[in-house]
Order: structure tokens, then C-alpha cells, then sequence
């Protein structure tokens, strides 16, 4: 009796963990298939690849699918339809920021991976930058401030709840687009309010995110001062312009040019296996971003008829990704030496009512359920650059222009305003 029990014991653990094994790689494979395909520019192909995915069978997954799902969507110029996916996405990660006891519990047992996938606070805040580029695209610019208002109150929301505990608590790049959003309504008041914070989220998290001051902000500040009779204001920042030796135009109409460049690192697992008193080993997992394959160099915009323009760095996610991974190492690390500490104690219980077999299953199991947590939203961009180009009112083809590919757009553009063009640079 007791040597059957042994068998049915070894052949469901063995059945189990070969069933796990298998889940992973297929989700790890099919994430793999998506990103070769949109990084060769074939978003149809992408989106065939994610739903052939481990993703888009799995409920835990669900937020992870609408995400890379919705954005793909956007590059490929689907602008209603990626705000579907985007819209449930946004609704889902709200619902998910409470986990449930039952999860917390299996994932103690078992690894994070178990856990509904809850997003990222800087993937949370993207959702909206991407909401909001695709209601430029569609010409509603009252719906594109709407939800680039919402990342503000998000931002705010994460420095309250995590009483200021995680890196990303600001976003200068989306205060910068905020402002481009309020100009082109023609709200000057606004618009020099969310320069103003830019500017100010610039020079806060310059050393930790490496990207400074946009010489082009400057422009956007003085003009939205000029517009709304700042005079001392508009004084007080020429001066420091001037004395950055920033080079800037206050142009009263232009077009914004706004490029996701590359893609953002992806999670890895990084582990080391730990003896210990008792003799069985325990296994430390944590995830780590490895670089992507790199572009074929840094985008050039043009008027049809004008000079290239270097676009600025005006973002960094890549940098935005690992300081936020750094920032939850050591509450990784608490919980994975605990639930280590667990499975050895379960593994010695194991042995003891059940014999060495049973003891060495459990540790086997204990090895193999151990994993990092590697999901992330892996098409998000490595950079976002940003070029802004004065223009006469009227309509314009602007030109981007990477290695050998070159791609168009035309962007009409009333007096005073401002034409947005959205483009992915690989």
C-alpha cells in the first residue's frame, strides 16, 4: 500500500511540474514570436503571434494581453479599436491593485508568477500616453487631455498610497506633452502650468532617470508666458534659458513630432542555488532586464522641403523599467527567502510522515516552482523622442528618416496651433 501511494505520489508531482514547465515556455515562446514580429515592422503578424500566445488563454495574463494587444492596435493605426483594449486594460489594473488573500497565498507557496498580473505603476501611466496619441490621431483633442489629466491623478495617487516608497511617482515628458495638449486648445494658462512642472520634474529626477532638460520646453515656456501676460515669469526663465545656453525658438505655430524609439528591456531570470543545513538546496530567483537588440541608429525628422532635425530624448522608459525593478529587489527578496523558508519546512514534514521519496519530491518541487517573475509589457519603447518644428499655418509633409527607411506624414496646422505626428521608430 505504501510503495503505491509512493508511485501515485511521484507520478502527479511529476505531471505537475512537467505541466508548469510547459505553461511557462509557451508563454515565454509566444511573447518571443510577437516582439520579432513587430520589430520588423509586420504588426499584423505581431497580433496573430499574441493570439497564439500563452497570453491570451490565460486569465492571470489578461491585463498583460490588452496591453501588448492594445498597442500594437495603435502601430498599426487602429486608434478606436487600441482604445478598446486599452479603455478594459486601464478598468482591469484598477480592479487587480487589490490582490486577494487566495492569491497572495498560492503565490507564497508557489512563486509570483501565480499572482494576476498587475502591471507596473510607469506601465499604468502609459496606458493613458497611449489612449492619448491615439486621440490626436483621431483630431479629439478635448479626449487626449483627459487622459493625459489622468496620469497626474495616478502619479498623485502612487506617492499617497506607497508613501513616496517606489521610484516612479512623476513623469516630466508626459507634464511636457500635457502642456503641447493644452496649447493646441488654446489654453495658455494651462499649458504654462504643465511647462512649468516639466520643467521642475526635469531637474528632480535628472541624476535618476538621465535625461535633462529639453531645450525645446524652454521655447514652450516662454511662449505659453508671453500668450498669457507673465511678464516676470517670461523674464525670470529667459534668463535661466539663456544662462543653460539652450538653443530654442518661441515659434507661435508648430508641429510636434513624437517618436517611440526601439523597444524596452526585457525580464530575465537571474538565480543561484543555496545549500543548506538539512542538505537540500534552495533556489533564489529574481528577474533582471536584458537589453534588446538595438535600433539602426537615433531617427531624423525633416519638413519635405527643410533640414533634418535630431529629435530630443525627452523619456527614457528603459532607465524608468530598471529603477522600478531595483526599487522592489528587497520586497522580492523578503518574500522569496520566506517562502523558502516554507518549502523546506513542508519538504522535512513530507519526509518525516511520508519517507525520503516524498521528501525529495517535495524539494524537487520546491526547485522547480521557484521563479522570477518575468512579465512586463515588452513593447513599450526603449526611448520616446520628441521634435518640435515651426512652421507657416497650412499643410506640411514631415519626414522621418532612419537608416535606409523613410516614412511621411502629412499634418495640417491652423495659425497659433500645433499638428501632432505620432510615429515608431524600431
Amino acid at each position: 500500500m505504501g510503495q503505491r501511494l509512493d508511485q501515485r505520489y511521484t507520478a502527479f508531482a511529476l505531471l505537475f511540474l512537467l505541466t508548469l514547465l510547459a505553461g511557462c515556455a509557451g508563454h515565454r515562446q509566444g511573447l518571443d514570436a510577437c516582439f520579432a514580429s513587430a520589430r520588423a515592422g509586420n504588426y499584423e503578424k505581431a497580433l496573430a503571434d499574441l493570439r497564439m500566445s500563452g497570453l491570451a488563454r490565460s486569465d492571470g495574463n489578461r491585463l498583460l494581453y490588452l496591453m501588448e494587444k492594445g498597442l500594437l492596435l495603435h502601430l498599426q493605426g487602429e486608434y478606436q479599436l487600441s482604445n478598446l483594449y486599452l479603455e478594459e486594460a486601464d478598468h482591469l489594473s484598477a480592479e487587480l491593485i487589490t490582490r486577494s488573500l487566495s492569491a497572495e497565498t498560492l503565490s507564497f507557496i508557489t512563486n509570483e508568477g501565480v499572482i494576476p498580473y498587475a502591471g507596473e505603476d510607469y506601465e499604468s501611466v502609459y496606458l493613458n500616453y497611449y489612449k492619448a496619441l491615439n486621440f490626436l490621431a483621431l483630431g479629439d483633442l478635448e479626449s487626449a487631455r483627459v487622459e493625459a489629466r489622468k496620469v497626474d491623478e495616478k502619479l498623485n495617487w502612487f506617492t499617497d498610497t506607497y508613501g513616496g516608497r517606489n521610484v516612479f511617482k512623476e513623469s516630466a515628458f508626459l507634464r511636457l506633452l500635457t502642456g503641447l495638449i493644452y496649447e493646441a486648445e488654446g489654453d495658455s494658462n494651462n499649458a504654462f502650468i504643465a511647462y512649468r512642472l516639466s520643467l521642475q520634474a526635469y531637474r528632480a529626477y535628472e541624476e535618476k532617470y538621465q535625461v535633462g532638460v529639453p531645450e525645446q520646453l524652454w521655447g514652450r515656456l516662454l511662449v505659453s508666458a508671453r500668450r498669457t501676460g507673465f511678464t516676470e515669469e517670461y523674464e525670470r526663465y529667459l534668463e535661466k534659458a539663456r544662462a543653460e545656453n539652450a538653443k530654442f525658438e518661441e515659434a507661435d505655430t508648430l508641429i510636434a513630432v513624437i517618436i517611440d524609439h526601439g523597444f524596452v528591456p526585457v525580464k530575465r531570470e537571474t538565480a543561484v542555488i543555496v545549500p543548506t543545513e538539512h542538505g537540500f538546496p534552495v533556489k533564489l530567483a529574481l528577474p533582471v532586464f536584458e537589453d534588446r537588440p538595438r535600433s539602426r541608429g537615433t531617427p531624423l525628422v525633416s519638413l519635405a522641403t527643410g533640414e533634418p532635425i535630431r529629435p530630443e530624448r525627452v523619456e527614457d522608459v528603459a532607465i524608468i523599467a530598471r529603477r522600478s525593478l531595483e526599487d522592489k529587489h528587497g520586497r522580492i527578496m523578503a518574500k522569496m527567502v520566506a517562502r523558502a523558508i516554507a518549502k523546506q519546512m513542508a519538504a522535512r514534514r513530507a519526509e518525516k510522515e511520508f519517507g525520503p521519496l516524498a521528501g525529495f519530491l517535495a524539494q524537487m518541487t520546491a526547485l522547480i516552482t521557484e521563479e522570477a517573475d518575468l512579465r512586463s509589457w515588452s513593447l513599450l519603447p526603449d526611448q520616446v523622442l520628441l521634435a518640435l518644428i515651426p512652421v507657416s499655418p497650412g499643410r506640411h509633409s514631415v519626414v522621418i528618416a532612419q537608416g535606409d527607411r523613410r516614412e511621411t506624414h502629412e499634418v495640417e496646422v491652423e495659425r497659433g496651433g500645433i499638428g501632432f505626428v505620432m510615429a515608431r521608430c524600431r
